[in-house]
């Protein structure tokens, strides 16, 4: 009986190749069907595995087997459970004493016990994953949720030297019993199919796809190969999520100007989002930003590369590719950006030299601006303005008194005074002219200028507390509105309609007021007058050299301090 069944078993094998090879494994894995092969096998080829011979001897039924008892064991009886004992037999020194709820034994058994993480020994002590036995590429029901989940265990456990690097995903699948996220019978479900799809798509959102790789694991397709796709899938999802939110540099090694925090969509956020989504293309696409100055640049990058390859001649080809990478350069500093930017904000752009105030995704008040010059440029950072100083004080930074002012108070002892700037020292105004300034600790002192028409910040500064003290402010010198160049202060923005922009500001931060243009000319006058909001307005210190306009037309702007070339060349030795 035993030889009959095992010639029918060798029979029913005979011709089924179990050693795939790579290329059978990625069909196999991606669910892409293959044909047979093309060659004559050897005889080792199809050896039967030792698992099938188990399995093709007879056994009786199980309802036919005794079930065991203690004798079989050596024993007179079984001994008593000791998780049940304390409550089987009672104890006299409490007996008559009432359970407390948490104690009751029909509610509160004893915990269960906490199972360790496998040792190295008991993992190389488990058996090999018997292979699929569907080598067409089809779905294999046999490579069940329960065989995966038990490898993605195994696998995470046993990480080795990637240990901290898989960490955050073997928090994740912990918490969800390593029910696998990508795959499904042994292929890659619908689920996984969309965001590798997606994510193959990056070039797309200015990022590298060579960084999403995956590569595919050897040898037969398995519980263990398919646990290896589903961690491989889940690491580019992670690092898919991290570059698409963040970017792919870091900003404060690329400048001190770069104060930013981009906003990085953590591991366990992109999987649990992707977990609990029915779309995941969509889910993946919003893991880059959701502005629509991102959107409209991602779109041209599109639109450019596809011209690009229509181009014949070569000198077109490298100008629209120099283009492209500017481009992306920008795509990449939208990264850093807060995700939500405030429903009313206010967004300064040192290229274009402007200030804008945004409202419901519409520009509802546009100025021209003054910029920091090259050596004492405007910073990048975002905050959130708080109040309106009117006649203000200039509290001069003893950055600009040491880089311009010093030295002519060295020559002239009448030099602040002719400038109408004040030398305080401790609390009082003090006789500036007395002072030997080519010998004196300037930190002893402050440096202001009283209110008035000469006042370098004008008739209002806007306040949005800092570490950088920037701010926005009016100036006397209203003849450089008219220049195309304009990187000219010493880092503050000037604004070239002051009053109009208060109006609007004033009327957003303390809505229901009524703001308006005589109500502000009434402030005006010898003392300062702060007017502070109730609710701060959002303010971005942005840059960026392309835009895209309401027409859809791409509109490039001069690289004044160099942060955009500096960026490209980053990201091109990145991919190098």
């Amino acid at each position: 009986m035993f030889e009959k069944s095992l010639l029918a078993a060798l029979a029913a094998v005979q011709g089924i190749h179990m050693r795939l090879r790579s290329t059978v494994l990625f069909c196999a894995l991606m669910g892409v069907g293959i044909s047979g092969p093309s060659q004559a096998e050897t005889a080792e080829t199809f050896r039967l595995a030792d698992w099938e011979v188990e399995a093709s001897i007879p056994r009786p039924p199980l309802d036919a087997v005794a079930p065991l008892a203690a004798t079989d064991f050596g024993l007179a009886a079984f001994p008593p459970s000791p998780l049940m004992g304390e409550h089987s037999q009672p104890d006299p020194a409490i007996a008559g004493v009432p359970l407390a709820d948490d104690e009751h034994p029909d509610t509160a058994l004893a915990p269960p016990p906490v199972i360790p993480p496998p040792s190295a020994a008991e993992l190389a002590a488990i058996p090999d994953d018997p292979p699929s036995l569907v080598e067409n590429g089809q779905p294999d029901p046999a490579i069940t949720v329960q065989r995966v989940a038990q490898a993605l265990q195994n696998l995470l456990a046993k990480a080795g030297g990637e240990r901290t690097a898989l960490q955050p995903l073997a928090t994740f699948y912990a918490e969800r019993r390593y029910e696998p996220l990508f795959v499904q019978d042994g292929v890659l479900s619908g689920r996984g199919r969309a965001v590798l799809t997606r994510i193959g798509q990056a070039g797309d959102d200015g990022l590298d796809p060579v960084a999403f790789r995956i590569v595919l694991p050897e040898g037969a397709r398995n519980a263990e190969s398919v646990a290896r796709l589903e961690i491989a899938l889940a690491r580019a999802v992670s690092l898919y999520a991290a570059q698409a939110s963040a970017g792919r540099t870091d900003p404060a090694k690329l400048s001190a100007y770069f104060d930013v925090h981009p906003p990085r969509i953590e591991t366990a956020q992109a999987l649990g989002d992707l977990a609990r989504s029915s779309d995941a293309t969509a889910t993946v696409e919003a893991f880059n930003p959701p502005h629509e100055g991102f959107r409209r640049l991602r779109a041209k990058l599109i639109e450019m590369r596809g011209e690009r390859r229509e181009m014949s001649d070569s000198p077109g080809i490298r100008r629209n590719a120099l283009r492209e990478r500017d481009l992306v350069a920008n795509l990449e500093r939208w990264r850093w950006l807060p995700r939500d930017l405030g429903q009313a904000h206010i967004w300064v752009n040192s290229p274009t030299y402007s200030v804008e105030v945004m409202q419901n995704g519409r520009i509802i008040h546009q100025t021209r601006a003054v910029m920091g010059r090259a050596e004492t440029q405007t910073p990048i950072f975002s905050d959130a303005m708080s109040h309106i100083v009117f006649n203000p004080y200039w509290h001069v930074p003893h950055s600009i008194v040491r880089r311009s002012m010093l030295s002519g108070a060295t020559r002239n002892g009448g030099y602040f005074a002719r400038r109408g700037i004040q030398v305080v020292q401790a609390g009082r105004v003090v006789d500036a002219s007395t002072i030997n300034w080519g010998a004196a600790n300037i930190g002893r002192y402050a440096f202001r200028q009283p209110p008035g028409a000469a006042n370098a910040l004008g008739k209002m500064k806007f306040m949005f507390p800092n570490r950088h003290a920037i701010y926005l402010h009016d100036t006397p010198s209203r003849q450089y509105f008219g220049q195309s160049y304009r990187a000219l202060s010493n880092g503050c923005v000037r604004v070239q309609n002051p009053e109009a922009l208060a109006e609007v500001l004033l009327n957003l931060g303390l809505p229901g007021e009524a703001w308006s243009h005589g109500r502000i000319q009434g402030l005006y006058g010898a003392n300062e007058r702060t007017v502070r909001f109730r609710q701060a307005v959002p303010i971005h210190l942005v840059y960026f050299t392309m835009t895209v306009d309401s027409a859809g037309s791409l509109v490039e702007y001069e690289d004044i301090y160099g942060h955009n070339a500096r960026v490209r060349a980053v990201l091109a030795s990145a991919r190098s």
